[in-house]
C-alpha cells in the first residue's frame, strides 16, 4: 500500500514538473514574439523605438512621423512636441504661453480648412518624449510640467489679423529692432510690426563669429547645391552679396555659380541669422553673424524682459503684431 502511494506521488511530482516546463517554453516563445521587433530595430538602429500607442482622436488633429510608425494626436499634444524644441531654460512662463499660441496659431493656419494635417507638412521641428528625456534627464519632469501648462493653459487661443490665422513669425534675438513685415513681405503681412528691442544688443547670442575650414565649406554648399562652381581654394572669393535689406539682413548673393537667399545660406551653414558679413581667414571662411533668427515678430529676448518686469502674454504678443486679436478657435 506505501508503495502505491509513492509511486502516486512521484507521478503526481512528474506531471507537475512537466506542466511547469511547459508553461516555461510558452513563456519564453512569448517573449521572443514580442521582443524580436524591438531586438532588431535595435541591432539595426542601435536604439529601441519609442512606445507608440494609438488611441481615438476627436477633432483637429496632426499625424506625427515617427521612425517606423505615425500617431494621430490632438493640436496641443503636438504644440507641446514643438514648444519643447523652441524651449531654453532661461524662457519666462509668459513668454511660453506667448509661443504656445504662436505654435498653435501656425497650425491652425497650415491646417485650414482641414481636420488634419502631417508634421512633415507643418515645417516644425518638435521633440518626442524620449527625446525631451534624452535631453533633459532628471529635469524632464520639470520641464516637461512647464511647457504642457503652458499649452493646456491658453486653450485653443490664436492670433488672428482680418479674421485668419497669422504667420507667427518669431526671432531669438534681433538686431535691435525686428523687421517690418509690409516694407520687406508685402502687405498681407502688415501685422509684424517694426518694433524697438534695444536689449538684445546686450544679448550674449548678439555677435557670433564663426570660423569654417574652406574644405567644410564647400562641402556644405555642394550637399545643398551640387556643381556650385565654388573655388575650394578660396570659396569666400566666390561669394558675393546681391542685395542686403535696409536693416543688415542678407536677402540674396551668389554662392560659385548659385544665386540663393540668405536665409538659404544661413540655414545651409547653421548659421544663427540671415545677418552676416563673409571674410577669407588663411585657408578658412570667417562669418560674422548679428543676432539669431530671422529678424522677424516676436523678438523672444526682448519679451523675456517684458515678462519679468511683470509683462503678460497677451501684451508680449500685442507689442510685436500689429492690429490681431487673440480668440479662442
Amino acid at each position: 500500500m506505501v508503495y502505491f502511494f509513492h509511486v502516486y506521488i512521484f507521478y503526481l511530482i512528474r506531471e507537475r514538473i512537466c506542466d511547469m516546463k511547459k508553461f516555461l517554453i510558452a513563456a519564453v516563445i512569448f517573449l521572443v514574439y514580442i521582443l524580436t521587433p524591438a531586438l532588431i530595430t535595435m541591432f539595426v538602429t542601435g536604439v529601441t523605438e519609442e512606445n507608440i500607442t494609438q488611441e481615438n482622436v476627436y477633432g483637429p488633429r496632426v499625424n506625427v512621423k515617427y521612425k517606423n510608425a505615425s500617431k494621430s494626436v490632438e493640436v496641443n499634444e503636438f504644440a507641446t512636441m514643438v514648444l519643447a524644441d523652441r524651449f531654453e531654460t532661461t524662457d519666462e512662463a509668459e513668454v511660453l504661453r506667448a509661443m504656445a499660441i504662436m505654435i498653435r496659431t501656425d497650425i491652425y493656419r497650415i491646417m485650414g480648412e482641414e481636420m488634419s494635417v502631417d508634421s512633415e507638412n507643418l515645417g516644425m521641428d518638435y521633440m518626442t518624449v524620449s527625446n525631451m528625456k534624452n535631453e533633459w534627464g532628471k529635469n524632464y519632469e520639470e520641464y516637461y510640467n512647464l511647457i504642457h501648462d503652458s499649452v493646456t493653459s491658453t486653450g485653443q487661443m490664436v492670433i488672428t489679423y482680418n479674421g485668419n490665422p497669422i504667420d507667427a513669425k518669431y526671432t531669438r534675438v534681433c538686431n535691435e529692432k525686428t523687421m517690418s513685415g509690409s516694407e520687406v513681405l508685402g502687405e498681407e503681412y502688415a501685422y509684424l510690426a517694426q518694433t524697438d528691442c534695444p536689449d538684445d544688443l546686450t544679448s550674449s547670442d548678439f555677435l557670433k563669429v564663426v570660423t569654417i575650414t574652406a574644405k567644410e565649406f564647400v562641402k556644405k554648399i555642394n550637399n545643398a547645391f551640387e556643381g556650385s562652381g565654388i573655388d575650394e581654394d578660396n570659396p569666400a572669393a566666390d561669394i558675393q552679396v546681391v542685395s542686403k535689406r535696409e536693416n543688415g539682413y542678407v536677402e540674396k548673393l551668389q554662392v560659385g555659380n548659385v544665386l540663393m537667399t540668405g536665409e538659404t545660406f544661413a540655414k545651409i551653414l547653421e548659421l544663427n541669422s540671415p545677418f552676416f558679413t563673409i571674410e577669407s581667414d588663411n585657408n578658412n571662411v570667417k562669418i560674422t553673424t548679428k543676432g539669431k533668427g530671422s529678424g522677424f515678430g516676436v523678438s523672444l529676448y526682448t519679451a523675456n524682459n517684458m515678462a519679468r518686469s511683470g509683462s503678460t502674454y497677451e501684451e508680449i504678443i500685442q507689442k510685436f503684431y500689429s492690429g490681431v486679436s487673440i480668440v479662442s478657435r
